[in-house]
């Protein structure tokens, strides 16, 4: 059994495909989501391995909670997500839902019973900002799903993204999201610079990238800005330094991780957990990942 200090968390992906390129580019803006960095191919499961899946995580681990992540898991499609929820939640995992929120209306009344926290992203505080990063009339969409979430005392969660530009709005955001925890509880707000992993280049460099301590100190200067709640910064990496480990497990029951390196072209796929194992190929992880690393320091 994989204790709770070992694996506290899980990312479940169902799909890796988005939606977010359904938006238009902002005239001023290099194009949407430019930094992203997931990989294109989808999910093929079905709700019967996916329950198969979420069992076995939760057989041979002490994980409390698990993240549905993608590419985006809120799609126009059957790809489960309200299955694996719901499941999950009866399991006795915590679910978190990251997602764009893009399509979250069209498919809440679902989802709504099995959510223990919305995570949305929002890179600035208006819409000339966020729709710079996501797309014309993201923002908006953005604010639609805070009035239903909040009207309907959802717990939130908030991802941003920086350029060295948007870096000087963070006070602005800072402010609106204190707004929003006197309507409803408010859990983290997670900060991220340029991570230069998996389809790097000089391109998304140039346009994203700054100095790690400008992002640092600008992400410190807001700590206090929002009471209550957790603030976390992930900020840039250079390609020998480790990335935090995280478990990733696909909903056919495939399971990668982060070995340790940002110049790692994806992660590394551990093997079919409905076949060897959860325990198993998360111990292969650690100790493939403690190779890395001391291979990094020779």
């Amino acid at each position: 059994m994989l204790t709770h200090d070992e694996l506290a968390i899980v990312h479940l992906v169902l799909n890796t495909d988005c939606n977010a390129w359904d938006l238009t580019p902002t005239s001023a803006s290099p194009g949407v989501c430019r930094f992203c960095y997931r990989e294109r191919n989808r999910v093929s499961t079905d709700a019967d391995t996916v329950r198969r899946v979420i069992d076995r995580v939760r057989s041979e681990s002490e994980a409390h909670r698990c993240v549905f992540t993608g590419g985006d898991p809120v799609m126009p499609y059957d790809n489960h997500l309200e299955v694996a929820l719901r499941h999950a939640t009866e399991a006795g995992l915590e679910t978190n839902l990251h997602t764009n929120g893009l399509l979250l209306s069209e498919r809440y009344a679902g989802l709504r019973d099995h959510v223990t926290v919305y995570s949305l992203a929002v890179d600035g505080p208006d819409s000339e900002t966020a729709d710079w990063f996501r797309g014309q009339r993201y923002f908006e969409r953005f604010l639609s799903n805070v009035e239903l979430l909040t009207g309907d005392q959802r717990r939130l969660a908030f991802n941003t993204f920086t350029t060295a530009g948007s870096m000087q709005e963070l006070p602005r955001l800072a402010q609106f999201i204190a707004g929003i925890t006197q309507q409803t509880d408010v859990e983290y707000w997670l900060i991220s610079q340029y991570r230069p992993i998996g389809r790097a280049n000089a391109r998304k460099a140039e346009i994203y990238g700054f100095e790690r301590d400008d992002f640092v100190r600008a992400v410190d200067d807001v700590r206090g800005d929002v009471n209550g709640v957790t603030i976390y910064a992930q900020p840039t990496r250079a390609p020998e330094d480790p990335y935090p480990f995280r478990v990733w497990v696909l909903a056919d029951g495939t399971v990668t991780a982060d070995l340790g390196s940002v110049a790692a072209p994806r992660n590394a796929v551990l093997g079919d957990l409905l076949v060897e194992g959860f325990e198993p190929l998360v111990r292969r992880a650690f100790s493939l990942r403690e190779q890395t690393q001391l291979e990094g320091i020779a």
